[in-house]
């Protein structure tokens, strides 16, 4: 459409809604006003919606793109497996995969940045559908030194090394949030804790402690290959294993595509645990 055409459907557009969505500078420059920036996400939602439906009216499409967001966990050890998996149904599928921690991949199912995401706690079941997939095991893990050992052989558990040194992952991740949910279950409280380091990569977090700065409670998936070649050493936390629970999530009110319904029903259908034992 032309110029004229596109800022008369603005105005009327502006009449509507009794209010104005641009800022227009000396320069011809456009932003967006507060009501602008407010209404913008169902805006979004709508030109979703439109999509989903126009997929929806022609079946399956040759080809789709899913957008993905995944907290730490997920992203690096569970979502390249699956869609690999999924690849394999699904050859003419293209994925966009963005990587962030629980809370922002919860922000960006809200604003229809993505449209499914991976995370790794429940934060808001009225806002969202969770699918669980995965029961991943929270464990203490320390440096392969003599002093850990001794404690390894003396069935330590990870609640008793909890004021060692502690490297901990940022607030807003999955991990730190069952951690902090762990503490208030044994009633240790988090000021107790010795935190001489706060980090956003599980990797960077599993480096230091291989390098003895401090211990860590992780995921025991993140930690598995470096336990296994004995560059780290796991403690169970209690004498009953601690897990938290990896999941698909959307919005609840989200109109799915058909490639996005048939992903979903896949990562539902398949065995996580064997998927990544293979």
């Amino acid at each position: 459409i032309t110029q004229p055409t596109a800022s008369a459907h603005i105005q009327s557009l502006e009449e509507l809604l009794g209010g104005s969505l641009f800022f227009r500078d000396s320069r011809r420059r456009i932003t967006l006003t507060p009501l602008g920036t407010t209404l913008l996400p169902y805006a979004q939602d709508i030109l979703d919606r439109c999509q989903a439906l126009h997929q929806l009216a022609q079946q399956q499409p040759a080809q789709a793109t899913l957008q993905i967001a995944a907290s730490s966990v997920p992203a690096q050890y569970l979502v390249p497996t699956l869609i690999s998996a999924f690849s394999v149904q699904q050859p003419n599928c293209r994925y966009q995969l963005q990587k962030s921690d629980t809370a922002q991949v919860h922000q960006m199912l809200a604003q229809g940045d993505v449209r499914i995401g991976f995370v790794g706690s429940v934060l808001d079941a009225s806002q969202y559908t969770y699918h669980l997939l995965l029961q991943d095991k929270l464990i203490l893990v320390a440096a392969n030194n003599a002093y850990f050992q001794q404690k390894k052989a003396q069935n330590a558990l990870g609640h008793q090394l909890l004021r060692h040194p502690m490297i901990c992952r940022e607030p807003g991740s999955g991990t730190r949030q069952q951690f902090d949910s762990y503490l208030k279950e044994i009633h240790f409280s988090a000021q107790e804790l010795n935190i001489v380091a706060q980090m956003d990569q599980p990797e960077s977090i599993l480096n230091a402690v291989e390098a003895g700065l401090g211990v860590t409670v992780c995921s025991s998936l993140a930690a598995r290959d470096r336990i296994a070649s004995g560059r780290l050493l796991a403690f169970e936390l209690q004498q009953q294993s601690f897990y938290r629970g990896l999941y698909l999530a959307v919005c609840s009110d989200c109109v799915l595509t058909p490639f996005e319904q048939s992903f979903i029903q896949f990562c539902q259908n398949t065995s996580c645990p064997a998927l990544l034992n293979n």
